[in-house]
């Protein structure tokens, strides 16, 4: 027997002693589950689930494992790095349909062990760089966020073997997005999105995962996704397997069709096609302008004499491009050659011009009766026929100048002009009003009316002075048989004749 101080027997208090000390740690260590929430025997999982949170519980156990939240409309948008500080050991976290619309840089960043992390079905709008830096994930749900955005480095400082950003509404993502996954990537689900073409530059990480899913997806197949459609064939019973299979939404004759469903030959795209090209010129300044479509739309160059180059990218999701270059290096007597060349998949478009610069110095208003000239150009290039109109200012003046010759790689083009006569300013002075036209209708009749009375006059005076001339005397006198008997002789006097007889009357 063990004895203590005052020679005191040890035995029974000791052991009543450990006994308490024992129990004490063992409450202390005891997992306090969190109010509203329900946690499994002898386990460490909180499943908080649909219990109309409006944040969330600051009570959670830091020895917490599994951390359900999903379907609680927290009050507050936005995650911190302060929401999970004391969560160390945390492997599975769910965020989904929480109303989550904005997460801050680093707010995983003390979950060194999360394996799991659903932030789906919420309405975040976009995740910038290092949004998950620190994280080594086996799953990482992102799907249904509709129209989000993702920075070029939001995956920056992280890794996750699965990857799912379904029914989110994307149009397009950047291959540099996913550099820092180059490694641990196996599983991408890109699904019921909005993407019309990949660049062939995914074609080096889709070879390298376990499974994708690309499914219900309008993919605008041309030429520029051919790749897709072989790397399709070649992997649908293994990268592709139990997968919806990719389908086109664009050209027509392909439109709602799967990739079973056509062949190689119906991923063509479009040689460009000019459909516009302008040049004009003030006193300071001129500019050329050109404008090509084709499937893809096309890049567009601008050529100078001295080969130096301008170019124009399309936009995004446009079949047309347009590329307007500004002249200010005035040449009043050397000819330019410039060209537009209009570039896509398909092949290469050239468009010519033959540029003289106007002089302005003789840039005088034309006068009345000259006509100017507008040219007219056909362009029988191998492009569709264009005919356009190449117009040429000279500051405020109407005068047009012979400036351009143009042709093409192909064959010349035809040159046309067509006569437009020239409006002189005076002559739209000389413009007459109704009042005018009324006066001029009632003085040509008042002159008209004049003139005829005046006629009139003259014609009734003379015939009276006929009538005077010619009256018979009152000497002669008539007989029953019409002969005319004159009662004196006079030498002036006229014979006249019967009409019933030819002989000569005597007098």
């Amino acid at each position: 027997m063990q004895y203590g101080v005052g020679g005191r027997p040890w035995g029974k208090g000791v052991s009543v002693l450990f006994l308490v000390v024992i129990f004490s740690t063992q409450v202390y260590t005891t997992f306090t589950c969190p109010k509203d929430c329900f946690c499994a025997p002898h386990s460490k999982n909180v499943q908080c689930a649909n219990k109309n949170f409006v944040q969330i519980p600051e009570e959670i156990p830091v020895e917490t494992l599994e951390l359900n939240l999903n379907e609680n409309k927290f009050k507050s948008p936005s995650l911190i790095r302060r929401n999970f500080t004391q969560l160390y050991k945390l492997q599975n976290l769910y965020l989904s349909d929480c109303g989550i619309e904005t997460i801050d840089v680093d707010t995983f960043a003390d979950l060194n062990q999360l394996t799991w992390l659903d932030i789906s079905k919420n309405k975040i709008r976009f995740l910038a760089d290092h949004t998950f830096r620190g994280l080594n994930l086996k799953h990482l749900f992102i799907n249904d966020n509709p129209d989000i955005q993702l920075s070029l480095g939001a995956f920056a400082g992280m890794t996750t073997q699965g990857l799912y950003m379904h029914n989110c509404g994307l149009k397009r993502l950047f291959v540099d997005l996913m550099t820092p996954l180059n490694s641990s990537l196996k599983t991408l689900w890109l699904h019921e999105n909005h993407f019309e073409a990949f660049s062939e530059k995914w074609l080096y990480f889709f070879r390298r995962l376990a499974h994708i899913r690309l499914g219900k997806n309008a993919f605008h197949c041309n030429c520029q996704i051919k790749w897709l459609y072989t790397f399709y064939k070649n992997s649908k019973n293994s990268i592709f397997a139990g997968a919806e299979q990719p389908e086109c939404g664009s050209p027509r004759l392909v439109q709602g069709k799967y990739f079973d469903e056509i062949t190689e030959e119906d991923f063509r795209c479009e040689l460009p096609t000019f459909q516009n090209v302008d040049a004009i010129f003030d006193t300071k300044m001129g500019k050329l302008t050109c404008q090509a479509s084709g499937d893809p739309a096309p890049t567009l160059y601008w050529i100078r004499p001295d080969g130096t180059t301008e170019t124009y990218y399309p936009q995004v999701d446009s079949k047309e491009n347009s590329g307007v270059m500004f002249m200010t290096d005035v040449k009043l007597e050397n000819k330019d050659l410039y060209k537009c060349v209009a570039s896509n998949p398909a092949g290469n478009v050239t468009f010519s011009l033959n540029v003289v610069w106007p002089d302005l110095r003789l840039a005088l208003t034309p006068k009345p009766g000259k006509l100017a000239t507008t040219n007219i150009i056909r362009d029988d290039s191998t492009s569709a026929p264009v005919k356009k109109t190449y117009k040429n200012y000279a500051g405020d003046d109407a005068h047009a100048y012979d400036w351009a010759n143009l042709n093409s790689e192909s064959s010349k083009l035809k040159l046309q002009e067509k006569p437009v006569p020239v409006v002189n300013k005076k002559d739209k002075d000389h413009s007459f009003g109704i009042v005018d036209i009324i006066g001029a209708v009632i003085g040509t009749f008042l002159l008209t009316l004049l003139v005829s009375l005046t006629a009139f006059h003259l014609y009734y005076k003379q015939r009276e002075r006929r009538e005077e001339h010619y009256s018979v005397p009152d000497e002669l006198k008539c007989t029953a048989h019409t002969v005319y008997i004159m009662n004196e002789p006079e030498e002036n006097r006229i014979k006249m004749i019967n009409p019933l007889n030819t002989s000569d009357i005597h007098s």
